[in-house]
């Protein structure tokens, strides 16, 4: 069976049991998934996860919905927790939302650059979210150049802002919206996206796939977002699948 990697979901999020998301999903081909925290609760799911699920990894955060949130406390935890699991292997979800604004850009910035920072520290990837936020999000990059990189997850931003991050040397998340039908700017990103700068990921439960579409998403979605994107760069299956798990082998380093 061909295998895949999800690279960013929400296991806590779904509307099945984790214990049913991982037995569906590896019964998909889907081999390892990541599973992503955004705030204090999803901190304590993702830890206690990567324990009792040996398919399951980590990555700790705060998502720029949640910024006002981050405490020196909840830093410190997260550094705690970081060091202690090797299992929990990338920090993030993090970054700048100027979409929602449910904290102000100020707090969001400056969230950002701590997350940023505690990844240089750790020697860790990031799990990086940017919407409607390319300049500023380029900006703090450039000013905090992390060697570990990380992956600009759910990528819809421009191409220049693709362009641009993997001359960086960062890769792009792809999930189920390159299979919508107004996503015609992020097909063109995906045909000339370097194959060994794409990671396959869900962002479960959100964002399903055609022709799930409207309904919950989850890991074992991953086969249908990869047929679409090999499909759109006239590959095959097996490829795809064995360059992006190369691909997030390489950056989140699963074999701890």
């Amino acid at each position: 069976m061909t295998s895949f990697i999800d690279t960013h979901c929400h296991l806590d999020k779904l509307e099945s049991t984790p214990e049913e998301a991982v037995i569906e999903a590896k019964d998909a081909g889907v081999q390892r998934m990541l599973t992503i925290s955004v705030d204090e609760s999803s901190l304590d799911f993702v830890s206690n996860a990567v324990r009792q699920f040996t398919e399951v990894f980590g990555s700790v955060g705060f998502h720029p919905h949640d910024a006002s949130a981050l405490t020196e406390a909840l830093e410190d935890r997260i550094r705690k927790l970081a060091q202690e699991e090797k299992k929990l292997v990338a920090i993030g979800e993090t970054g700048l939302d100027y979409h929602y604004m449910y904290s102000p850009v100020e707090v969001q910035q400056q969230v950002f650059r701590k997350q940023l920072r505690l990844a240089e520290e750790l020697n860790l990837p990031v799990v990086m979210h940017s919407r409607e936020a390319e300049t500023d999000t380029l900006k703090i990059l450039k000013d905090i150049p992390v060697k570990s990189l990380g992956v600009a997850h759910s990528f819809t931003s421009s191409f220049e802002m693709a362009r641009t991050l993997v001359e960086m040397g960062w890769y792009l998340g792809i999930n189920g919206i390159v299979t919508f039908k107004n996503a015609e700017d992020l097909r063109e990103v995906v045909r000339w996206l370097p194959l060994d700068k794409l990671l396959l990921e869900t962002d479960s439960p959100f964002l399903a796939p055609i022709p799930f579409r409207g309904k919950p998403n989850k890991p074992a979605h991953i086969p249908a977002i990869a047929t679409f994107i090999a499909e759109l760069r006239d590959i095959s299956l097996q490829e795809l699948a064995e360059q992006t798990s190369e691909n997030a082998q390489r950056l989140f380093n699963f074999d701890v």
